[in-house]
């Protein structure tokens, strides 16, 4: 029987279950990761998926660097790699409060990739620098049922209880930041385990297994149970294992 028949059918053998990387940038096989890869531009217009599970989106640095011309010819690659169900997310998307000059195109592109992610029912994984209040405002209005993944996220307590009171489908990643953030080293007891997931993003510092190790240290778990938890995680918000 594979890992994924296993665990498919609700089997805990955490012994043959790989790191699961939610979000990363990064590229390269391993046998003990699965990645849920992020595609760049040029994977975008390529239309070049990576691994089982590829996510598209644009990225609002990225309108520092490419026209409303190459914005509108991404947003054609995505919806038909969207519609075609090749991808298991949307995004990454989001808001950045570091680059204010580009801030109402980043809220357009978001509730574009909102509309995307809710008609197909797929999750969204979102960039979030200082806009918190922002996505809080967003999801009132917006009043989201597909998962919402805040990768990388730094915000606090007081954010990750409001997402979760205003849509109780947000979950939270954490990566490079448990290793060198005294706040997240704090802040990662107290999201709820139900809603947790580690990524690598785009740092080579520390691999997948090593972020692991880090945060079971933190959370004073085992690192088996773990793995399995975000396995089930990862399962609660994955129409392919459901």
């Amino acid at each position: 029987m594979s890992k994924w028949k296993a665990f498919a059918e609700g089997s805990l053998i955490v012994s043959i279950l790989s790191y699961l990387d939610i979000h990363t940038h990064l590229r390269g096989v391993s046998e003990t990761n699965i990645q849920v890869s992020s595609l760049s531009i040029d994977e975008i217009k390529e239309q070049k998926l990576i691994g089982e599970y590829s996510c598209a989106g644009i990225h609002p640095w990225w309108l520092e660097d490419i026209s409303t011309e190459d914005i509108e010819r991404l947003k054609i690659k995505i919806l038909e790699l969207a519609e075609s169900g090749k991808l298991w997310g949307i995004g990454e998307t989001g808001l950045d409060r570091m680059y204010p000059e580009f801030f109402e195109k980043q809220k357009e592109l978001l509730n574009w990739h909102i509309e995307l992610s809710e008609s197909l029912g797929l999750p969204l994984i979102i960039h979030n620098v200082r806009a918190g209040s922002d996505f809080l405002e967003i999801i009132k209005d917006k009043t989201p049922s597909v998962p919402w993944l805040f990768h990388d996220f730094r915000g606090n307590e007081e954010l990750v209880k409001n997402l979760l009171r205003l849509h109780s489908n947000c979950y939270f990643s954490f990566g490079l930041s448990i290793d060198n953030s005294p706040q997240i080293r704090e802040l990662l007891p107290l999201v709820p385990i139900e809603n947790l997931f580690l990524e690598t993003d785009n740092q080579k510092h520390l691999d997948i297994h090593e972020i692991y190790l880090r945060a079971s240290e933190q959370l004073h778990l085992d690192l088996d149970f773990l793995k399995s938890q975000l396995w089930l995680n990862f399962k609660k918000i994955n129409r392919k294992l459901q």
